[in-house]
């Protein structure tokens, strides 16, 4: 009956009902605060052993009770017992354990600490009834806290104690000399000499053995050494003291086969995208999936999280372990552990920092009278290269020292032909050098970038008791843009509760908020970055009446379409707020011993505003004002809910085999609503809100979808080392068509411990090795909530000289239409030398995504154009290596972490004919193909080969009709003699060959040191900007590059850049291997460099521990590329992915930060 009751709440009514997530977490948070004051629960352990050796029995005790036992060895290892009890108490266990022996024990935390009945109170006394010397102390970990239950040993003899709850103790030792040794489940064992001090305390740091790093997999979580997947981990400590806002930017360079690729360095540091294992979707989102203390989420992750709040990323990589996550599992799966209470009394860590941001790299742009040669050359070639009109009274050939008199003759003269010369309104000659020293020099790069402060500060609270821990945090983030007009400020809160209410039921609560605001820019091609390249260094910043001097404003000067972008900057209002929760309540319950079921109620809000004014009188691209103001409203607001059930099994057999299963039933909903709005015409420039003006367009859409997904997991180890694991998810899903709504995604993995056969015992080197095997089928979801149904569109028709509204089809449906997968085979293997001071991973993959999402044309007949199918493929084939290495142990410690990572793209089907895909830049109509046997996205255009610098060469190499000597030269790829659309090929692509990082962590006694570089080597950029700063000779600047341009016979210049010209014909301006460079880089991406204050030190100011560092992020980068950044694609992903029209550069970060915990 009670089985039919639970059907009917949590399977029937979740497709339908509605949540109100802030009352259900407001009514578990007080459930939890009423059951943690009147719950006492109890720990209940049954054990039958005769004559058994009782350090076993200690182990099974552990094993139901989660009690660890802290002993001294020497005393107890020798000792037998036999023991029957059932369901009794950890204490009456131990007493029965212990009973008629010469030994007590007490209970601190978790920790069971026994010792000889002889001895006296206060901290724990020694084995051994010497007096002849006593050493107190206190044993803590790095951060100054406590630790019970410490081991602490005079080495070579029985002589021994533990630390008490408050990590005190006393030992006494027979003379002044010897060794004591401090050892502790976890901790690294620290020898200490024996001096005349009577009091030595201890620091231990936490052991850092991969093979005992418990790593969080999907729905659960595996100890790294039972791990049969590709998993890549980074934890707290890789990612501390950073300047980073989200934690995209601190795990960059960290993880093989996951590339962070730099979008975009506008404050927030959300301009970015992270791959995993390459690139498998055309069309669709090539973004992971998120999950966040088991929150799946589709994207927005990274300004829900302060770095500082996480316990641990994980990355799934390959297909057997994204399997569990179905349909969203395709692009790799990011999970983000944020960290919890502990027992223990309240800790409160405080952490901020202060610093400065400045632009990396100012790109070199021609200076005044660069740029005034350059112009005059420009449009001198321009008048060599135009035709005689029949109109001129001069017949005879043209020549640079034509006056302005007779160029005026001619149509486009302004713009074209004629040469200031101070007449005519004309302000300056640009002929008379002593007219040209008195125009302005403006670089306009050090005007429009700025030192820009950056700062933070973070506060949490931990603690609790046995039965409920607790932690709260809050931070504040505040970033100046680097560029002028740019900000950003983000509130995070977070609060994690959990609670053991009774012997078998535990409830928790995670809740994460976020609000962030900010002032941003245009990007690309009309953004103020690209301006500042473009605008003529001639001009004034200010006029005099007090406008931004411009080609726009000052005609005078030089008439042009380029705007101020100092003006742009400071005077567009582009504003955005974001806030935005996410919210988990969990309940598990430990129905009978080794099963327990878990529920988890998942719900997030995220809301997103945008507001854009341009006030009247700004000045913009090829348009003066003043214009008509505009103002742009816009919002999106997000809504999710997940409920997950799951069941676990977990039981060892005759201690061989090891047997763990998880099956689980979810559900999800997703809506999202947008709203779009925009006035002209308004009354004036103070009142900016839409109703101030005329509505010019105004429309709002709204989406959902729906999903609920059955799912499986079998792990099994035999004898710790044979690994097997399996797994199996069903997702069902609305945005799919009527045939195709189920997706089923199977995985199986193996695990073989080669180091834990008996061959490998005399094989003293290796101290680990397991080789892994994998295949899996995962999905990817990330199409629109209803591109498989027919959508209609409003219209209308005329008819009785009236308007009729109309609602016609505009899309086809298509009820086969189902998920895109990615079927991938994974070899690794896992590799410890010298007692795991080396360690070594690889992995190997073969991965095919299929059935991606396409639009096929079909029959006109049909009435549309085309349909969208499942018919591509792309196949990715890849290996990474991770090197970790102890290389110095004792006071001075050297660490290092190495990865590298290759992946091959290439696209198997475009459709049933294998059609090009192509795409499109501003100014650069087809300059992408996706097509087969090549890599996504892949640049085309034409095979730029130099300059035809003699006449000989323009005879003998295909030309186009209008070519001249100076112009630059084409290759005729398909060898038919003539240059024509037909030898447009690939010119290259944005996937590197090899991504990598380095890392190496330096400590001695109180210092710390760590350095990280990463590289990228092979990847290519499509520099859409050297159209706008290389082309337009003398219209707009250009770069320093340029003045190695050909300009006569006897000044050919270096071969590469053609002669400057104001009316470029030929290829010039379409895209062609002249813009496509090489992103390699070496790039020393942090630097971190940190004091933690002594003990002594930190008592007297009554603290447990404080700590100040330096960290500098982005300080070098060693580049071939011209542009800001190597790493920058602006032009986004998808089919564009590699074009750069220069977005928001990335910065140079210093910061000076301090952090204390009390």
């Amino acid at each position: 009956m009670k089985q039919n009751q639970y059907e009917t709440v949590f399977t029937i009514p979740l497709l339908k009902f509605s949540v109100n997530f802030s009352a259900i977490l407001t009514i578990l948070f007080l459930l939890l605060t009423c059951l943690q004051v009147s719950a006492k629960p109890v720990q209940r352990i049954t054990i039958s052993k005769k004559n058994s050796p009782i350090v076993q029995i200690f182990e099974a005790i552990k094993q139901q009770s989660g009690y660890s036992v802290v002993y001294n060895s020497d005393d107890l290892k020798e000792r037998n017992v036999s023991l029957n009890v059932k369901n009794s108490t950890v204490e009456e266990t131990m007493k029965e354990c212990l009973k008629d022996s010469a030994f007590a024990f007490k209970i601190v935390n978790k920790n069971i600490l026994i010792k000889k009945k002889e001895g006296r109170s206060g901290p724990p006394p020694s084995t051994t009834k010497s007096r002849a010397k006593e050493i107190k102390g206190r044993v803590v970990d790095k951060q100054n806290i406590s630790i019970p239950g410490v081991s602490i040993k005079l080495k070579g003899t029985s002589i021994g104690t533990v630390t008490n709850g408050e990590g005190l103790y006393a030992i006494s030792i027979p003379d002044n000399t010897g060794t004591l040794v401090f050892s502790m489940v976890g901790y690294t064992t620290k020898e200490v000499t024996i001096g005349s001090d009577q009091t030595i305390n201890v620091t231990l740091l936490e052991e850092t053995s991969a093979l005992n790093e418990v790593v969080v997999i999907g729905y659960g979580t595996q100890k790294k050494s039972d791990v049969t997947t590709a998993v890549s981990s980074v934890s707290a400590e890789s990612i501390k003291e950073r300047p980073a806002l989200n934690f995209g930017e601190a795990i960059a360079g960290q993880m093989a086969g996951v590339q962070v690729q730099q979008t975009g360095g506008a404050p927030g540091g959300e301009g970015l995208a992270i791959r995993v294992r390459g690139v498998g979707s055309i069309t669709q989102s090539n973004d992971p999936l998120y999950v966040v203390d088991g929150y799946p989420m589709e994207g927005n992750a990274f300004r829900l999280l302060n770095t500082s709040d996480i316990e641990s990323i994980q990355v799934l990589k390959d297909a057997s372990s994204t399997a569990i996550y179905g349909s969203r599992g395709a692009n790799g799966v990011v999970i983000v552990t944020t960290k919890k209470g502990k027992v223990g009394p309240p800790t409160i860590n405080a952490n901020t920092f202060i610093g400065f941001q400045e632009l990396g790299k100012e790109m070199e742009m021609m200076n005044r009278d660069q740029y005034v040669q350059w112009f005059i050359d420009g449009r001198n070639q321009a008048w060599l290269d135009a035709q005689v009109i029949t109109s001129d009274p001069n017949q005879q050939p043209h020549s640079i020292t034509d006056p302005n008199s007779r160029r005026s003759l001619y149509s486009g003269a302004s713009t074209q032909y004629m040469i200031p010369d101070g007449t005519g309104g004309y302000k300056y000659n640009f002929m008379d050098p002593a007219s040209v020293a008195q125009m302005p020099d403006n670089n306009w790069q050090d005007l429009l970038y700025r030192k820009a402060l950056t700062q933070k500060s973070e506060l949490s609270v931990s603690g609790g008791t046995e039965h409920t821990q607790y932690m709260f945090s809050g931070s504040y983030a505040k970033q100046e843009g680097i560029v002028l007009g740019t900000n950003y400020d983000r509130f995070n809160f977070r609060s994690a509760i959990n609670s053991k209410v009774t012997k078998n039921l535990s409830l928790g609560m995670n809740m994460l908020a976020f609000s962030a605001k900010g002032r941003e820019q245009e990007s690309g091609k009309y953004s103020p970055v690209m301006f500042a390249l473009q605008l003529p260094p001639i001009f004034p910043v200010r006029n005099d009446d007090g406008t931004y001097g411009s080609m726009v404003r000052n005609p005078e000067i030089l008439a042009g379409d380029v705007a101020s972008p100092i003006g742009v900057a400071e005077q567009v209002q582009n504003s955005r707020n974001r806030y935005g929760w996410l919210g988990t309540v969990f309940a598990e319950w430990e129905i009978i011993k080794d099963l327990k079921y878990k529920i988890n109620i998942n719900g997030g809000i995220q809301d997103n505003q945008q507001k854009i004014f341009e006030a009247s009188f700004i000045d913009f691209d090829a348009s003066k004002g003043p214009r008509p103001a505009k103002g742009i409203n816009q919002r999106a607001s997000d809504y999710d809910w997940v409920i997950e059930n799951t069941l676990n099994y977990s039981r060892t057999f005759s201690d061989k085999h090891v047997l763990s299963a998880l099956v689980g039933y979810t559900t999800q909903k997703h809506n999202l609503k947008n709203m779009y709005g925009e006035a002209r015409g308004f009354a004036n420039d103070q009142i900016t809100t839409l109703n101030a003006g005329t509505m010019y367009a105004l429309s709002s859409d709204e989406s959902e979808y729906s999903m609920i997904s059955y799912l499986g997991r079998i792990n099994y180890a035999y004898h710790n080392k044979y690994l097997f694991t399996a797994t199996f998810r069903g997702d069902g899903s609305s945005r799919f068509g009527m045939n195709k709504k189920w997706g089923t995604f199977p995985s199986l993995s193996a695990g073989w411990k080669v180091s834990e056969e008996k061959f490998m015992e005399n094989i003293k080197a290796i101290s680990d090795l397991k080789i892994r095997a994998g295949f899996g089928i995962s999905g990817n979801n990330r199409i629109g909530d209803y591109s498989a149904i027919g959508l209609l569109t409003s219209g209308f028709y005329p008819t009785g000289g009236t308007l009729q509204n109309t609602t016609n089809p505009s899309t086809m449906s298509n009820v086969d239409l189902g998920w895109e997968k990615t079927r991938q085979y994974n070899l690794g293997f896992e590799l410890g030398l010298i007692n795991d001071r080396i360690r070594i991973e690889g992995d190997f993959y073969d991965s095919q995504s299929i059935d991606l999402l396409l639009n096929v044309p079909v029959p006109v007949i049909t009435g549309y154009s085309t349909q969208i199918q499942n018919i591509g493929k792309v196949q990715n084939r890849g290996m990474e290596f991770l090197v970790t290495t102890r290389n110095l142990l004792g006071d001075f410690k050297w660490n290092t972490n190495f990865n590298i990572s290759f992946n091959k793209n290439k696209v198997l089907e475009v459709g049933a004919d294998n059609r090009p895909i192509y795409g499109s830049a501003p100014n650069a109509n087809n300059a992408f193909i996706t097509t087969v046997g090549s890599p996504i996205a892949s640049f085309y255009g034409y095979k730029y080969e130099g300059v035809f610098l003699t006449q000989d060469e323009l005879n003998k190499y295909p030309h186009l009709s209008a070519d001249k000597i100076g112009d630059g030269r084409y290759a005729d790829i398909n060898k038919d003699g003539i240059l024509d659309q037909n030898d447009k090929t690939i010119l290259g692509n944005n996937n590197p060959d090899f991504t990598t990082g380095l890392t190496n962590n330096f400590s001695y006694k109180n210092f710390s040191l760590g350095v990280q570089f990463t590289a990228s080597y092979g990847a290519e950029l499509f520099s859409f900007y050297k159209r706008m700063v290389g082309i337009y000779h003398g219209d707009r600047n250009g770069m320093i590059e340029q003045i190695g341009r050909w300009r006569s016979a006897d000044e050919p210049g270096d071969g590469i850049h053609f002669k400057a010209t104001r009316t470029p014909s030929g290829w010039q301006r379409d895209p062609s291997s002249a813009w496509v460079q090489d992103a390699s880089y070496l790039r020393l991406r942090n630097v971190n460099f940190a004091y933690n204050f002594s003990e002594d030190f930190t008592q007297k100011i009554k603290v447990k521990a404080l700590s100040v560092y330096v960290t500098g992020s982005n300080l070098f980068t060693i580049t071939n590329y011209s542009g800001y950044d190597p790493e920058t694609s602006s032009e986004g992903a998808g089919l564009t992915k590699g074009g750069d029209y220069l977005g928001y550069p990335t910065a140079r970060t210093f910061i000076l930060g301090l952090n204390l915990t009390f």
